[in-house]
């Protein structure tokens, strides 16, 4: 590959991605090496011959490991920047003497502040992208590594091309030069005359990476496969294809297998869930999870395999504690995933005036009820109840006592429940419906001047059921208000 088809292979790389935009703010992650410096190169050569005016922006962090060649390379950094006409960002900090607290290996940590830091000049720069110059061995040292590791099908799919440099973030990194080799970065180096720093810390032992880089992919190389590089990238680019199937499945069925939507609360159907395939359960949990935590998360097979294990647990009650601060609980047929903060009783709820028909908020269930009068003379009424979403219902309006309200719970209300042979007490019908104590004070009930009509989301009372003579009807649908301004 010469500089001309280089240049055309990375810009057909953003083209493809859809970043191929004109007067876009970049950030640069710049270390001095010969892969980030040739991403310099080429990204400023590619602004100038598309015309594209990118506010380029390099970022440097020291991290005080290699004392003066480190403090070398950030030089090498400043003054490239200079002689190319490009801010720069330089950021120092001392990983020898990091606080005990922090966690994780000298690696895990230089990448983790490296990462912050990218952003942090991202942000300062009013950049939605963050370039660095990962190649195709890194990537296939990556993923043999997660291998060692132990990894899952997601850690198989190697490195991402394009992501959020972390969960929530709005700014994305990007690795154009993910699909080429190191040869081709070097000799496309050596070809150009572009002068780069080698960081000696490459070669040492001490680090996970580079005994997978100087020792294992070799001897790989040597006894086994020589194109071993190529097979890992294959497999990655298969497993690739298999997550990104799974990931679509898995949202399809966690949407379906959600069985209410209470508060900070993830409850699952469980006898579903286990009828699912099991890499299926498996994308299904993870989901749950991540969305609880409201991040991404590190999770192992051993995690997955305990919340489904618990899942198939007929015992009610039993909780497990996951990464992210989120319990995952067996309540009855239900598998909920909570978020671990501690729990303020719930406030008693409000009687609320109903509009009928007409559009309510409930603030204090964090819902909102829509009430629809329907002309039904003549209708199929079967048909009107068969099938209804959660949180609808259907209701004989002639029978009703208006006004309408929605309060809580009180002793002593009773109500006979849609298709039982005689009326019971609220409470009681809670706990038939295997209601949590916790969540019976959150339970809101639709009345008339006579009692509850509708335990909501659960039962409509008998009495204000459709027949053959009803000729109009109410359709009431409650449902989250937080969903509603979302759509």
């Amino acid at each position: 590959m010469n500089w001309e088809s280089f240049l055309v292979h990375v810009g057909e790389w953003f083209q493809e991605r859809g970043l191929l935009t004109a007067g876009i703010s970049l950030v640069i992650g710049a270390s001095g090496g010969p892969d980030s410096t040739l991403l310099i190169h080429a990204l400023k050569a590619l602004s100038a011959r598309k015309d594209l005016a990118w506010k380029l922006h390099l970022a440097h962090l020291n991290h005080g490991l290699r004392g003066a060649e480190a403090d070398a390379d950030e030089r090498f950094v400043s003054d490239l920047a200079e002689s190319m006409g490009l801010p720069v960002r330089v950021e120092r900090v001392d990983l020898r003497t990091r606080p005990p607290q922090e966690k994780g290996s000298t690696e895990e940590i230089a990448r983790r502040q490296r990462y912050a830091m990218l952003e942090r000049a991202a942000l300062q720069a009013g950049a939605d992208l963050v370039a660095v110059a990962h190649h195709a061995d890194d990537n296939a040292e990556t993923i043999l590594h997660r291998i060692c590791r132990g990894t899952g099908l997601r850690g198989l799919a190697g490195i991402s091309d394009v992501r959020p440099i972390r969960t929530g973030s709005r700014v994305r990194l990007i690795r154009p030069l993910l699909g080429l080799r190191r040869e081709t970065i070097e000799q496309l180096c050596w070809e150009r005359a572009i002068h780069c720093r080698v960081d000696s810390s490459n070669i040492s032992p001490e680090f996970t990476r580079n005994r997978i880089r100087n020792t294992v992919l070799p001897l790989l190389q040597a006894q086994l496969n020589p194109n071993v590089s190529d097979a890992l990238l294959r497999l990655a680019e298969q497993a690739r294809w298999v997550g990104d199937y799974l990931a679509e499945a898995g949202a399809r069925a966690l949407e379906a297998l959600q069985v209410s939507e209470p508060l900070q609360h993830i409850a699952l159907d469980a006898p579903a869930l286990l009828a699912k395939h099991r890499a299926i359960q498996a994308e299904v949990v993870r989901r749950a999870i991540m969305l609880t935590a409201g991040s991404e998360q590190e999770l192992g097979f051993a995690h997955v395999e305990a919340v489904l294990r618990l899942a198939a647990d007929p015992a009610s009650g039993k909780e497990l504690h996951l990464p992210g601060r989120v319990v995952a609980r067996k309540r009855y047929d239900r598998l909920e995933f909570v978020p671990l903060v501690p729990e303020e009783p719930p406030p008693e709820l409000p009687t609320v005036l109903v509009d009928c028909p007409g559009l309510t908020p409930l603030p204090a269930l964090n819902s909102e009820l829509l009430i629809e009068e329907v002309e039904v003379e003549g209708a199929t009424f079967p048909g009107l109840v068969r099938d209804l979403p959660v949180g609808q219902v259907w209701m004989d309006y002639q029978r009703l006592r208006p006004p309408l309200v929605v309060r809580g719970r009180r002793d002593g209300d009773r109500f006979h429940p849609l298709g039982a042979p005689g009326a019971k007490s609220v409470s009681d019908f809670l706990i038939d419906e295997k209601v949590e104590p916790a969540a019976r004070g959150r339970t809101g009930l639709l009345c008339d001047q006579d009692g509850p009509v509708w335990i909501m989301p659960l039962r409509i009372d008998e009495r204000v059921k459709l027949t053959p003579a009803t000729q109009r009807a109410l359709r009431v649908t409650l449902r989250s208000a937080k969903k509603r301004q979302v759509t």
